[in-house]
């Protein structure tokens, strides 16, 4: 332990009312990778999270650091009835706080490793949990007002990126089957597109979490949480449920992509949480967890084709081989229908088809 760490044990012993020499810490790890910034520390009776913010100043145009949004954000979601961590003890000095432990497995755990009847009902209270969250936004939005994060470009600029690179990856994708897209590939793949741009830019965003990933929900038996609100600002809900939905399985040993989601649980989203339409909200979904799988396999071909790039590098340290890597993103964007969206099937139906014809021609080079 550094001397620094054990000044910081000793203070947390002291406002505890407990000895130092009782305490037990040891860092968090998220599979082969050990977070430096991230401790378990434990009691006797208790357990705690000790989490230190790297960036101690403000970041971009935002007034507060990410120490002064997550301490300011989760006692208002606390507040309102939210399954998150409380503050038990804080250090503006350096940045850190002392959360109380909602459990040791994450979601990103339970898709890796568990049967779908123990992963199945925890994701349905998670989506439920999730569903709370949007809710206390809404309702929290001026005392969280100081706090978000400025995007530095319009929402609809975001959204027309992710488009864009997703339509580029379907002509990537498209030489699974030795060529570039015939015309009547071409045809559907931009009837396909202008639906869906069109759905989505009618959408509005969201207040909630910009840091949102499986790893941010905690599992306790059947009990979510959701952690880490150093960065709040403006998403579409949608989004975030299928990246928080969605696991990576980085720097794990036999880490592979797997989701959460299925047409049951998206229903429950819509159900709770809907603008407009049920069956609208489901394509919404449905047409975000498209883009992102279309956004790894964009992020996976590039680093193929320029391994030698740093991005590249911590992409496929995370990731591992990226062969496989590709095959589990191509996978789960052809088999993963998450509405009766047409449109969205027809997409499916295509990337389908180029995977057979890889498959059969056993040519998986893009």
């Amino acid at each position: 332990m550094s001397a620094d760490l054990s000044a910081t044990i000793e203070q947390i012993a002291d406002h505890l009312r407990v000895d130092a020499a009782s305490l037990q810490i040891t860092s968090v790890r998220h599979g082969r990778l050990e977070r430096n910034n991230v401790w378990r520390l434990n009691t006797p009776e208790t357990d705690y999270i000790l989490k230190q913010h790297l960036i101690a100043h403000p970041v971009g145009k935002t007034a507060y650091s990410p120490f002064h949004i997550e301490t300011a954000v989760l006692p208002i979601l606390h507040r309102a009835g939210c399954c998150v961590p409380q503050v038990v003890w804080k250090s503006q000095v350096d940045s850190m706080l002392l959360l109380e432990s909602c459990g040791e497995n994450t979601l990103d755990d339970l898709a890796q490793a568990s049967p779908a009847e123990i992963r199945v009902p925890i994701t349905r209270n998670a989506v439920r949990e999730f569903c709370r969250l949007e809710v206390a936004f809404a309702n929290c939005a001026e005392a969280i007002q100081p706090y978000i994060y400025p995007s530095g470009s319009p929402i609809d600029d975001t959204l027309d990126g992710m488009l864009d690179r997703g339509r580029k990856t379907m002509e990537y994708l498209a030489w699974l089957n030795g060529g570039p897209m015939r015309p009547d590939e071409q045809a559907i793949v931009d009837e396909v597109w202008e639906h869906m741009s069109n759905c989505l830019h009618n959408t509005e965003a969201r207040l909630g979490s910009l840091d949102y990933n499986a790893l941010n929900v905690v599992v306790n038996g059947d009990r979510p949480a959701f952690i880490d609100f150093a960065s709040v600002g403006w998403d579409w809900g949608e989004r975030r449920l299928v990246q928080t939905f969605s696991s990576l399985g980085a720097h794990r040993s036999g880490g592979r992509f797997a989701s959460t989601l299925n047409r049951e649980v998206v229903g429950e989203y819509a159900t709770q949480s809907s603008q407009g339409r049920l069956d609208e909200a489901e394509v919404r979904v449905d047409y975000h967890n498209i883009l992102f799988y279309l956004s790894i396999i964009h992020r996976l071909l590039q680093a193929i084709a320029q391994p030698e790039r740093e991005a590249s590098k911590s992409l496929l340290d995370a990731w591992g081989n990226a062969e496989p890597r590709l095959r589990q993103a191509i996978d789960l964007l052809a088999d993963t229908p998450l509405s009766g969206n047409p449109y969205a099937a027809r997409l499916r139906s295509i990337v389908g088809e180029w995977r057979s014809a890889a498959a059969k021609s056993g040519d998986w080079q893009l």
